[in-house]
Parts: C-alpha cells; structure tokens; sequence
C-alpha cells in the first residue's frame, strides 16, 4: 500500500480522514449554533410574556371591579369573594386578548383568594398591593397573575 515513490504520490484514500473531520465538525459547529439560537429565542419569550403578564398584574390593581371605589388604590376581599362567574367572564373580555388568565390574591396567612383556574403551565407576576380585608383591617398582600397561551 505505501509506495517507496519519492515523486510525492497521494494516495487516493489518503484526504479522507481529514475530510472526516472537517465535517464532523462543521456539523458540531451547526448543531451549538442552532442550540443557542432556540434557546434565546425561548429566553425572550420568557421575557416578553413576563412583561404581559406583569403589565396585565398592573390594570387589574387599578380595575374598578376589585377596588374599592372611595379608594381605587384599595383592592376589596369582599368585592372579590362576590364576584361570580359573569363578574369573571367580564374581567377575561375586557383584558384577555391575547392570553388566558387567572389572578390570586394573598395577604399570607391571613387571606388567600384564586380566581381562576389553569392545568396550564404560563407565566406569572406579582405586583405589591393592598387589600382591604374588612371595614377596619387593611393589610399589605401581593396581587399574581398567570397567563398562558390561547
């Protein structure tokens, strides 16, 4: 097979492991390419359902049918623990667009309130609010909304 030749022969077998691994890796090289890609893009959906999720948070702390009207800053335990189910559907057309949502509302470990309800997995976010618990008791609680895909 090796040729005592000194014309500098090639053999014609001889390239073929170095092509081997030039593709291999060029292959490689295409594969973490495109494994980083996906995972941004994933990265920025995150981010931009958060931002939803959080903007969304944000409008139903100040909507009229959870606060107290005296106070728009006030979110009201008993207003929510009467909302029916056409209370909530009017909720989800007013700001369901494009995702479906649901809300809880807490003030640890005295209140605890889930409107709502999702075997889905979504993005969720929290804004600081306060809560009237009754006429005389108003305490600082969390407002979590969780949204996910139509």
């Amino acid at each position: 097979m090796f040729t005592k030749d000194e014309r500098a022969i090639v053999e014609p077998n001889s390239d073929m492991v170095a092509m081997v691994l030039a593709v291999i890796g060029f292959v490689l090289f295409i594969a973490v390419i495109t494994q980083t890609y996906q995972i941004f893009m994933e990265k920025t959906l995150i981010a931009q359902q958060y931002d939803d999720a959080l903007s969304l948070a944000g409008l139903l702390r100040n909507d009229p049918m959870l606060t107290v009207s005296s106070r728009p800053e006030l979110i009201d335990a008993s207003g929510i623990e009467s909302m029916d189910a056409e209370d909530i559907n009017e909720l989800k057309s007013k700001y369901a667009a494009r995702y479906n949502f649901s809300f809880k509302i807490e003030v640890p470990p005295t209140y605890i309130k889930v409107v709502g309800t999702s075997e889905e997995l979504g993005i969720s976010a929290s804004v600081p609010v306060t809560i009237r618990l009754n006429e005389v008791e108003e305490m600082p609680g969390t407002l979590t909304v969780k949204i996910w895909e139509k």
